[in-house]
């Protein structure tokens, strides 16, 4: 049984390194290349189980099912040959001349051992069991090692001719396919010249090994490279995205969000209105009272400072709530959460600092505020036509307020 015992093994290993490739990954997902080692590694692990069954069958001497598993040891041997030359073929994207030569040397390799093993069935040209279930090779077995080494001493050739031209990851994994071959070399020598030993099992183990580790696993971490790159890329992007978003959306004299952002954001609003997901909130309509006067008796600098101080204003008296620039003097906020509760002693403080600002000669904003609980007929734009009209009652309520100081 220590013949069947390397193949155990080797199986075991096969599947448990190669877990991703066989089990977890569709054969559509693979590239061309990927699905022909897939192939290539199901040939193997079919080839270990012949080679496991061959030794106890051995054993039990039962010569005609001896026969018959033999043969499909040698079949199974030949499809792993083609395969293998499928992968390394694709893998090295040599798409010339030889390319195609070699791949069709795989293929009359696998006809014709095909049919030497039917040609076998009559006349003992590969193998033969006597009697007593002795096994023994005839010459046809012989030249069918023999060819496998031939073809891995040209593809060795070829691979050397290719890691030449390589540098870098893309060279060392040239290498592991070099090294593989070289390997197959030895140890299907080494078969050919003792039957009984499991030689082929034990250089297709080493040589998968050698190839999951150098090849599967750096494209593995090639790929993870890669992809975290691309996402430092994205963050990035995303970063500067934000920024330019921050920008388009802000007003650059008062750093509030301006009316493109209140135009997207009513969009967001009427949709969660009509989802029915925002019912208690209130708006507020602001505008600044004397910025013409100041604009052309102080000039244009000093109207700026009028505006960034009237929506210091607003913003330091609505400081949970969104607040807008619509326009020249415009402001509006959106209320709703802690400010929309606590809506009527915010509203009463910020007429108590406009009346004293009035005294004082601060800056004057008149508002209007609307609650969308309270309106009969429904939608944001009713909402913003209520808060506007209120909005210039009081605006002009705070002019004949101004006018009758002034007296």
């Amino acid at each position: 049984m220590y013949y069947s015992s390397i193949g155990i093994l080797a199986i075991l290993i096969l599947f448990i390194i190669n877990f991703s490739i066989l089990v977890k990954t569709s054969y559509k997902k693979l590239d061309d290349a990927h699905r022909a080692y897939k192939r290539f590694l199901i040939s193997v692990a079919a080839f270990y189980i012949a080679d496991i069954l061959w030794s106890p069958l051995y054993i039990l001497n039962i010569k005609v099912i001896n026969f018959i598993e033999t043969t499909l040891y040698f079949v199974i041997m030949a499809f792993s040959v083609l395969f293998w030359i499928q992968y390394v073929i694709l893998y090295l994207k040599e798409n010339n001349l030889f390319s195609k030569i070699f791949l069709w040397m795989g293929r009359i390799f696998l006809i014709v051992q095909l049919l030497v093993l039917i040609i076998n069935l009559f006349v003992p040209i590969a193998f033969w069991f006597e009697e007593d279930g002795s096994y023994h090779t005839s010459c046809a077995r012989n030249i069918n090692l023999a060819t496998q080494v031939f073809l891995c001493v040209i593809l060795e050739i070829y691979i050397i001719r290719v890691i030449i031209k390589t540098e870098g990851i893309i060279k060392r994994r040239h290498e592991a396919i070099g090294i593989f071959c070289l390997n197959m070399i030895i140890f299907i020598t080494l078969q050919a010249i003792d039957p009984y030993v499991p030689y082929y099992s034990i250089g297709c183990l080493l040589g998968t090994c050698l190839l999951h580790t150098f090849v599967l696993e750096d494209e593995k971490d090639a790929r993870r490279e890669q992809l975290e790159s691309i996402l430092k890329v994205e963050e990035i992007q995303e970063l500067e995205l934000g920024k330019t978003r921050k920008m388009a959306y802000s007003d650059p004299l008062t750093g509030v969000k301006n009316k493109m952002a209140y135009l997207e954001d009513v969009g967001s609003f009427e949709q969660k209105i009509e989802d029915g997901f925002l019912q208690d909130f209130g708006l507020a309509v602001f505008d600044l009272n004397d910025l013409k006067i100041t604009n052309d008796t102080l000039g244009h600098d000093a109207g700026d400072k009028y505006i960034q101080e009237g929506c210091s204003l607003i913003c330091n008296s609505f400081k949970h709530s969104p607040v807008y620039r619509i326009g020249g003097d415009e402001f509006v906020v959106f209320l709703s959460g802690d400010d929309y509760k606590n809506r009527d002693k915010i509203l009463i403080e910020f007429n108590q600092t406009i009346d004293n600002n009035l005294k004082n000669g601060g800056v004057i904003v008149a508002f209007g505020f609307a609650d969308y609980s309270t309106l009969e007929e429904k939608g944001f734009m009713r909402l913003f036509e209520h808060a506007d009209k209120k909005m210039y009652e009081c605006k002009q309520d705070l002019k004949a307020k101004k006018l009758k100081l002034l007296q």
